[in-house]
């Protein structure tokens, strides 16, 4: 199944384009399910129908759905709530703010992402299309997998041993339950699916994010600083789509002052993104909806022979090149700045930051045991130079 994954900065259109692309995919003759993860869900209106937590007819080879995070948050970790509402109630507070507790912030969106995973695995449809939430929360969601994984992976096996030992005593003592090993299983098998869930997402022959702009320059600074994340975390950005171009019309009269910084802002756009795909959209004379609107929308947005479903691109984060010194690990980082990347190495981890996002991650396989001795930024990264044990 091919899973197409459409953010950008908040109000920049990426639910039509995601709707869009949905409708002409399902119309080229694919079995196509799109899904709404963004809390704000606004997936239902472009279609002028009502959405639910599971997949609603749209057409023949069309379903949506407008993924429910409560629900979701429930269907991962019921159990462990359970045990957790059992451990506060001992409290003796009140039931309500027991249960305002154990909402935790997050969770709910990451477990609608499980999602994506659970349609993977069932592979009923050709094509999932994901209308995600606007770019800093994508960005946190499709992050968690891989940063949650990784603390409860460390954890897990002492809090497990540790409740064996001291069931018996703590429970005598407080009167406190403490955890089952079925809870530790819940656990573990959730940290499984987050670890399949972050797989799956960096295939770059299965996923693709879609990047969605306009040529306000403040949502460009915002694409391309996003652009430089999902890179960092291995997903991978194979298309940008331009929305809301004003017509050379549009641009007269009182809007006159804007044609000179529109125009420089969809330069900026093709400069940025020129080894992508960028497929434009002009601002249309009325608003967007039903399956006419999205489907005219589609009509303009792809031309003619283009297969949205297609892989436009592939860009791995990292690359190990052999040279005459040795070995070099190329890390992709475009548009990032140079004064705002650390790295460091931690035993076999690298610990790449950037602004107020961090990244560990383990050295390739081919460099495993080998040290970093110097690091050099090059135009759209940095340089490794790494030394294997050994030679």
């Amino acid at each position: 199944m091919r899973i197409l994954l459409f953010t950008g900065k908040g109000g920049v259109g990426k639910t039509t384009a995601a709707a869009a692309t949905a409708v002409r995919l399902a119309e080229s003759g694919r079995r196509v399910l799109v899904l709404s993860t963004d809390p704000a869900h606004s997936l239902g209106d472009a279609f002028g129908l009502r959405l639910r937590n599971e997949p609603t007819p749209v057409t023949e080879r069309l379903d949506a759905a407008e993924i429910d995070a409560l629900a979701e948050n429930d269907r991962a970790w019921a159990r462990l709530r359970a045990y957790l509402g059992r451990v506060v109630a001992r409290m003796d507070t009140d039931s309500i703010a027991n249960d305002e507790m154990l909402l935790l912030p997050g969770l709910g969106e990451l477990f609608s992402l499980l999602r994506i995973l659970d349609h993977a695995d069932a592979d009923a449809y050709d094509v999932l299309v994901v209308d995600c939430a606007p770019t800093g929360e994508s960005l946190a969601l499709l992050t968690y997998p891989e940063k949650l994984g990784t603390a409860l992976e460390r954890v897990l096996p002492m809090k497990r041993a540790a409740a064996r030992v001291l069931r018996g005593p703590v429970e005598k003592l407080t009167s406190v339950p403490m955890p089952e090993d079925r809870l530790f299983d819940d656990v573990t098998t959730l940290v499984d699916r987050l670890t399949r869930l972050g797989d799956l997402l960096r295939d770059d022959a299965r996923v693709s994010v879609r990047l969605v702009t306009t040529p306000e320059r403040i949502v460009i600074a915002e694409a391309r600083r996003a652009y430089t994340w999902l890179t960092m975390y291995g997903f991978t950005v194979d298309a940008v789509v331009l929305n809301r171009l004003f017509p050379d019309a549009a641009l007269t009269g009182y809007f006159a002052p804007w044609a000179q910084a529109h125009a420089a802002g969809v330069r900026l756009v093709h400069a940025s993104f020129g080894h992508l795909p960028v497929f434009t959209l002009e601002l249309q004379p009325a608003e967007v909806g039903g399956l006419d609107g999205l489907r005219a929308v589609a009509a303009l947005l792809y031309p003619e022979g283009v297969d949205p479903a297609d892989v436009f691109y592939r860009g791995r984060f990292a690359t190990v090149v052999k040279t005459d010194a040795g070995h070099e690990l190329h890390l992709r980082l475009p548009y990032a700045d140079k004064a705002d990347l650390t790295l460091t190495q931690d035993g076999g981890d690298l610990v790449l930051s950037y602004r107020n996002e961090q990244r560990r991650f383990a050295l390739p396989d081919s460099l495993a045991g080998g040290e970093v001795t110097r690091a050099r930024s090059v135009e759209d990264g940095l340089v490794l130079s790494v030394t294997r044990s050994g030679g």
